[in-house]
């Protein structure tokens, strides 16, 4: 009977854990993480604090599902210039994927920058893998043979993207394709290398 109800209404099945990820970064973002109880994220999805146990255990689990997410997909673009010599036509590709994977998880930003000392908690063990990476990927991006300057140009273009989205703007303002643009020009004015 309510296989048969859902399918004559055409409804979707719901997501409740994207519903929860949803409402804790909402939750975290402005109250922040330590302020923020499970039974308010809860009651912010419509379920109960018991159905939300049943996804996740803790807190801290819910956290580390949503951030590990984000990780695991900047270790994926981190691990695309592993052996792969450099190139200006590669590097605006992999600048574009990097830029891909951060605006997609652009809502977990202000969590991440807001509750710095919960997500070291949840992930300790992690960060200094994922800080290597980032940094094999600044090297990367800073060229072949690369001078101090090359460097700090290279840090710095991939540090206005995390400065950019951690500022706190309204998410709807600017739309995803507007911002990839605006972050890449910005990215590559940053990395431009002077011909003299």
């Amino acid at each position: 009977m309510q296989q048969e109800s859902s399918s004559r209404a055409g409804a979707k099945p719901r997501d409740t854990k994207a519903e929860i990820h949803r409402a804790a970064l909402e939750l975290f973002s402005s109250r922040g993480y330590e302020k923020t109880s499970l039974r308010e994220i809860a009651e912010q999805v419509g379920i109960t604090k018991a159905s939300l146990y049943y996804h996740y255990s803790s807190k801290q689990e819910l956290l580390q599902a949503i951030i590990g997410t984000f990780f695991e997909d900047l270790r994926e673009v981190f691990a695309l210039v592993e052996n792969r010599p450099w190139s200006l036509e590669l590097e605006q590709e992999l600048l574009g994927t990097y830029l891909d994977v951060v605006i997609k998880h652009r809502a977990t930003g202000p969590t991440v920058l807001r509750d710095i000392t919960a997500v070291l908690a949840a992930f300790d063990d992690q960060l200094d893998d994922l800080i290597g990476q980032s940094r094999r990927f600044q090297l990367w991006l800073a060229g072949p043979d690369p001078t101090p300057a090359d460097r700090v140009r290279a840090a710095a273009a991939v540090e206005v993207v995390g400065a950019v989205l951690s500022t706190g703007l309204d998410q709807t303002a600017v739309s995803d394709e507007e911002m990839r643009a605006i972050l890449l020009d910005a990215a590559t004015a940053v990395l431009s290398r002077k011909t003299n």
